[in-house]
């Protein structure tokens, strides 16, 4: 195992509910004795659980995982399990959308005054990702139905690290980011940190 393993393997870990998988067990041993890694799985865990906490103080409105379900089909058997999880993992996501929105708000100004920076890598919808860690290629169609419908996208670099994607305050870029999908770009944006996550306010998207 090495360093970019052990992280791809970390970016699910949940805490104490995955210590016993063999597999976040080595992933955690091996950053154990790499502090680089053991100090992004810190800022990491306290970034999840800050996001927990939040998604935690939202109600969200009646009927509102019905209604997603009912305009995403499902194109797989009707597996009643796998469709409440994946009510549940779009209702999260949903809630975080409106977080980010709450909290671009927040950070208007400091965004205004921060550098721009480019950054290369491929857009990925964020749900997808975290819950299942897909992307490429394979995902593409998933992914591009994911971020018009308005679920969070993001830019994952050609270093690991992963960027939230947003717009300006009360600005949604989904619509320009959907035909990106799985496809490496490169973006000019304002990057700031929320919380211990990485956030890129877009400003400019170039096709490679």
């Amino acid at each position: 195992m090495n360093t970019r393993e052990a992280k791809e393997i970390l970016l699910l870990y949940r805490g104490a509910i995955d210590d016993s998988d063999p597999q976040f067990h080595a992933a955690l041993d091996y950053a154990k004795g790499d502090p680089e890694l053991g100090s992004w799985l810190q800022q990491q865990t306290e970034c999840y659980d800050a996001i927990r906490a939040k998604l935690r103080a939202i109600e969200p409105p009646l009927g509102l995982s019905e209604k997603i379900v009912r305009r995403q089909p499902i194109p797989f058997p009707r597996d009643w399990s796998r469709i409440g999880q994946l009510a549940a993992t779009i209702l999260i996501s949903a809630s975080v959308t409106v977080l980010l929105m709450k909290w671009s708000e927040r950070r208007h100004r400091s965004v205004a005054g921060a550098h721009e920076i480019l950054v290369t890598g491929e857009v990925l919808d964020m749900t997808c990702y975290i819950a299942s860690n897909l992307s490429g290629p394979d995902h593409a169609k998933c992914a591009r139905d994911c971020i018009r419908s308005g679920l969070p996208a993001g830019i994952k670099s050609q270093d690991g690290k992963v960027y939230l994607l947003t717009g300006g305050p009360g600005h949604s870029i989904n619509d320009e980011l959907a035909d990106y999908a799985a496809k490496i770009v490169t973006i000019k944006g304002r990057p700031s940190v929320r919380d211990g996550f990485a956030q890129l306010q877009v400003e400019e998207i170039r096709k490679l």
